[in-house]
């Protein structure tokens, strides 16, 4: 008889997660998520020997889904991290119905809306995980959208980069296992200009010395959104090329 799992996250900052919630979104293999506010629940149902192998799968689904949610909430919105905190075995289970109650005090000052645009835009990063499911490349540049975006220091320009690397490999490779930049940018109706200060500044950040760098400057912070807005542009371009509605 197969086992139901519920593995357990926790997702945070808490003020990013008031209006989180819903009962049912499924990914991909069978598992499926619940999340009300700061609380996570990947489901899944299999044989228990595989327990270790869909732990993992879950946290990845779990991480991917902040990942996603990270792109939507560009450029001003709370960027969300999710940590693994529990799991539970139910044996000899059938496939039923799994309800996931919510009991926290805030719910009796601040309830639960159940049209509020948060929780329609993390069913909708729910569905960006769900569709990428095939696509490794595109996965990886959203995580590292993810990354350059809790990046304060100089390595943002170098991770904002590697979302454009990422796409240019999502097109295919060159002889010399570069990315396919001509694919991209024919694909995208783009050009290398468009990308070259992105390209540059991740160039410039790969190889920094070893010597502390001072404190970012207004101008220094300003030039790094522009990086995270190209990085991001380039994102939304490719999602919607394969029929995302970004």
């Amino acid at each position: 008889m197969p086992s139901l799992f519920n593995f357990s996250f926790r997702i945070s900052p808490w003020e990013g997660c008031l209006n989180l919630n819903f009962d049912n979104e499924s990914f991909h293999n069978g598992f499926n998520a619940v999340c009300t506010r700061d609380h996570l629940g990947i489901l899944w149902v299999g044989d228990p020997a595989h327990n270790d192998a869909a732990r993992a799968i879950a946290y990845s689904l779990a991480r991917a889904l902040v990942h996603a949610d990270a792109l939507l909430t560009f450029p001003s919105g709370i960027v969300l991290d999710v940590e693994p905190v529990t799991w539970l075995e139910i044996r000899d289970c059938v496939h039923t119905k799994v309800v996931s109650g919510y009991m926290h005090q805030s719910l009796g000052i601040a309830p639960l809306d159940p049209n509020h645009p948060d929780k329609l835009r993390l069913r909708k990063a729910a569905g960006i995980v769900r569709g990428l499911a095939n696509s490794p490349a595109l996965r990886l540049a959203i995580a590292d959208f993810h990354t350059a975006r809790r990046e304060q220091g100089p390595y943002l320009s170098f991770y904002a980069f590697r979302v454009l690397e990422d796409i240019g490999f999502h097109f295919g490779t060159t002889k010399n296992d570069k990315p396919d930049w001509d694919l991209m940018n024919s694909t995208l109706g783009t050009d290398r200009e468009k990308w070259q200060p992105l390209t540059e500044a991740g160039t410039r950040a790969r190889h920094l010395n070893k010597k502390p760098e001072p404190r970012p400057s207004t101008g220094s912070q300003t030039q790094h959104l522009d990086f995270l807005r190209l990085a991001h542009e380039a994102l939304v371009l490719t999602l919607r090329k394969i029929g995302f509605d970004i």
